[in-house]
């Protein structure tokens, strides 16, 4: 077995570990490069609701409407857009290695979701939690610090909360048994009081955004929890987050990964605390019914911690070379095509889009695609009229089987919904809201297909036309992203 800085050397790497300001460039320049759009919520739940903040006008989704989210995050952009505005372990290679590579990281923390700042808080916790050291009789770390990052974390997404109750249970069962008692309530005690700041502020911020006395916490509680609703953004089975949500964040790191937990366990020379945290964390967050692999974000650094304990076991002179290039193939190539390629469809049309209306040109857009496709206002930055097909869920399960919303109705039936939503007789209409005709049109190609004679007869004709994917995990975002004009509008 090689060392850290020895592996290196054999990755040819200079005899240190790289320095905080190109790890920094690095970063920089992996956000540089995100040109795509995979997560409705990276701009939904952050950038569009602090342009709003700043600028006074953007749409704000059903939650914000309902208390079910928290301002903490948002009131980030807010800020960057006001300023704006204004102007006008010996591992350490290792970790950092697999840090750097993941297509996790270089493709989906480093988008503005609530996701990611919840992870750079939760590492930051990480390294100071005082984790048990196999070889020393007295753990290291600074609680206190470490709680102050995991109540970071929690006021920017409550449900870490979940992480951090497993990571308690686990560090006052693992208190040795001399002073138990005593330790425990220093513990306790000092959780209580960073808990209560936390818990002050977070009604702060929250008052500010919604200018009056909210608990997000527990509007989510009712519509997830006691209403049973969390499923209405698609069900997942119990063990998603083991077989599906793990393979996807770590793809070729995952068997390095499970062999780094083996090894910390036989050898006993890296705790193995943070691999049951995981685990536990993984059992609560399996525990709704609505599971997504970025929900995961947060334990990406302790999976980094064990796949370097792995790669340090295995490499030698002759494989550490070979893991670094499997590692590197395996995460950089599905990064790169992850920001450049696919889904940038639905970001270049609203550049498109934002040059006409700078121009004049476009007056008002309307999207005629699943809810949330594409960004808003945060990319437009345009105050004109726009309007998306509605897919707010029912607030209650009472609600749920005649509950009506435009994105299932026109998905089912494009050609009467269209034209009922453009009609001008009362007695035609079916819809439940009629528009007037925008001078532009937004869509996928797949569904454009299915309505082309519709459009026509309503005065629409092609303008432009955008990629977007090689491939669609959703039937409805099939094929290119299309922008129809109305015929006597200047074109765009």
């Amino acid at each position: 077995m090689i060392g850290a800085r020895g592996c290196a050397r054999r990755l040819g790497w200079p005899g240190q570990a790289p320095s905080f300001a190109l790890l920094l460039g690095l970063r920089l320049a992996n956000a540089l490069l995100v040109q795509t759009f995979i997560h409705p919520d990276e701009t939904w739940q952050s950038l569009e609701v602090g342009h709003r903040l700043a600028f006074g006008y953007g749409f704000v989704t059903w939650e914000w409407r309902h208390a079910l989210r928290g301002f903490a995050h948002p009131l980030l952009f807010a800020g960057v857009y006001r300023a704006l505005r204004v102007l006008g372990l010996d591992d350490t290679f290792l970790i950092l290695f697999c840090s750097v590579v993941s297509w996790s990281m270089s493709s989906g923390v480093m988008r503005p979701l609530v996701n990611s700042a919840e992870t750079a808080f939760t590492a930051a916790a990480f390294a100071h939690w005082p984790w048990s050291q196999p070889q020393a009789r007295a753990r290291s770390g600074s609680l206190p610090l470490a709680l102050v990052f995991a109540a970071l974390a929690c006021i920017i997404r409550p449900t870490s909360g979940a992480l951090w109750l497993v990571a308690g249970l686990v560090l006052l069962v693992r208190q040795p048994r001399p002073r138990r008692i005593s330790r425990t309530i220093r513990i306790v005690s000092t959780a209580a009081v960073i808990g209560a700041a936390a818990l002050a502020a977070m009604l702060a911020i929250d008052y500010v955004g919604y200018q009056r006395w909210v608990f997000p916490p527990y509007q989510f509680y009712l519509f997830n929890v006691h209403e049973g609703l969390a499923t209405w953004f698609g069900e997942s089975p119990p063990l998603y987050h083991l077989y599906v949500s793990l393979p996807i964040l770590f793809t070729s790191m995952l068997p390095f990964v499970i062999h780094g937990v083996y090894t910390a366990f036989c050898t006993q020379r890296v705790t193995c605390e943070p691999a049951v945290v995981a685990l536990g964390a993984s059992v609560l967050f399996s525990l709704v019914g609505h599971m997504e692999y970025r929900f995961l974000y947060p334990l990406l650094p302790i999976g980094f911690v064990y796949a370097a304990v792995s790669i340090n076991a295995l490499a030698t002179q002759k494989t550490a070379r070979l893991i670094a290039l499997l590692l590197l193939l395996t995460n950089i190539v599905p990064a790169l095509y992850l920001n450049l390629v696919h889904q940038r469809g639905v970001v270049d049309v609203m550049k498109h889009l934002r040059q006409g209306a700078r121009a004049g040109d476009v007056s008002d857009i309307g999207f005629l695609m699943p809810c949330h496709s594409t960004p808003f206002y945060s990319h437009l930055h345009v105050n004109i009229p726009m309007w998306f097909l509605s897919c707010e869920p029912p607030l209650t399960q009472a609600a749920l089987d005649s509950h009506y919303w435009e994105a299932d109705d026109f998905e089912q039936h494009p050609a009467e919904f269209l034209g009922a939503l453009f009609s001008e007789s009362a007695e035609e209409a079916s819809v439940r809201v009629r528009r007037s005709k925008p001078s532009h049109l937004v869509l996928y190609a797949g569904m454009a297909q299915r309505i082309q004679n519709v459009l026509g007869d309503l005065g629409y004709h092609e303008s432009a036309r955008f990629f977007n994917t090689h491939f669609a995990g959703d039937s409805r975002r099939q094929g290119d992203v299309l922008v129809y004009r109305l015929s006597g509008t200047q074109s765009s």
